[in-house]
């Protein structure tokens, strides 16, 4: 019934204003308005497919991290997917994501035997683009509260740089002379390519909002991490290195859970009507 009701007033929308729309107009905006009655009631046809969208922060340890004496470290990622109904409820597709994070170290040193000292800030930026296959299987629970089991594999890539700027520089002797800088100024980069491959479980809880769209809530529970990770030659002003590592060439291989470092998505799924 609410279907018939919506088409009809859309039906009044579209007469209203077809007077003041040529034909070409008028045609595209039924389209539009046949497409999102489609849409909205998609499960009405006990649709195949399904789309996620969903946003996950993460707060890894000090041994998931590049730099493991970072003092700030921030992840977010934004993922999407689309899978097909198989049997019952369980959907199999792909995913692509989209995961930057930044991790910033700043060390101080003495210059010149103790006439002044500077504070440089390293900082690693990244940009990961992530695609994969994935499974979801949703138990219902009540009509509206389903429960969430979701495992994927996940190829991750990236080029960034690690940035080092001179944030401060204290020397009495260069201003006295009459020597001084701008701060922070930009001190050079070094290129930084990472590939990641992921095997991961998650668990979590749907709601419905409505027949077709709904949100979603899932922790990883279990994790398998293959990372390999390497830095280019340092491009840039020379300066005194108050204990930088300069150089990476890393192959790591870890298993961690929830007890280890909490990573948890966020988002909705749509039901989508391709037939």
């Amino acid at each position: 019934m609410s279907r018939i009701i919506l088409a009809w007033y859309s039906y009044i929308f579209a007469g209203v204003f077809v007077y003041k729309l040529d034909m070409k107009k008028f045609l595209l905006l039924l389209f539009l308005i046949l497409s999102f009655e489609e849409f909205c009631f998609a499960q009405d046809y006990h649709s195949r497919w399904l789309f996620t969208t969903e946003l996950s922060p993460s707060f890894p340890s000090s041994r998931d991290r590049v730099v493991s004496n970072a003092d700030n470290y921030s992840s977010l990622e934004w993922r999407n997917r689309i899978g097909v109904r198989t049997f019952g409820n369980l959907f199999i597709g792909v995913q692509a994501s989209v995961r930057n994070y930044s991790e910033t170290l700043t060390l101080s040193t003495d210059i010149q035997s103790h006439i002044g000292s500077s504070t440089i800030e390293s900082r690693l930026e990244n940009t990961m683009l992530g695609f994969g296959p994935f499974f979801n299987y949703y138990l219902e629970l009540s009509p509206k509260f389903y429960l969430l089991g979701s495992g994927f594999i996940g190829l991750e890539k990236g080029v960034g740089a690690f940035n080092y700027t001179l944030i401060s520089n204290t020397c009495p002797s260069c201003e006295a002379e009459g020597v001084t800088g701008t701060f922070p100024r930009r001190l050079g980069e070094s290129s930084f390519k990472d590939v990641l491959l992921t095997y991961s479980g998650d668990l979590g809880m749907g709601y419905l909002i409505n027949d077709a769209v709904g949100i979603q809530f899932m922790v990883n529970l279990l994790r398998y991490e293959r990372s390999s990770y390497l830095t280019r030659e340092y491009n840039g002003e020379p300066f005194d290195n108050p204990g930088f590592r300069m150089f990476y060439s890393e192959s790591v291989r870890s298993w961690s859970s929830i007890s280890d470092r909490m990573i948890f998505h966020v988002g909705i799924f749509m039901a989508l009507n391709f037939e």
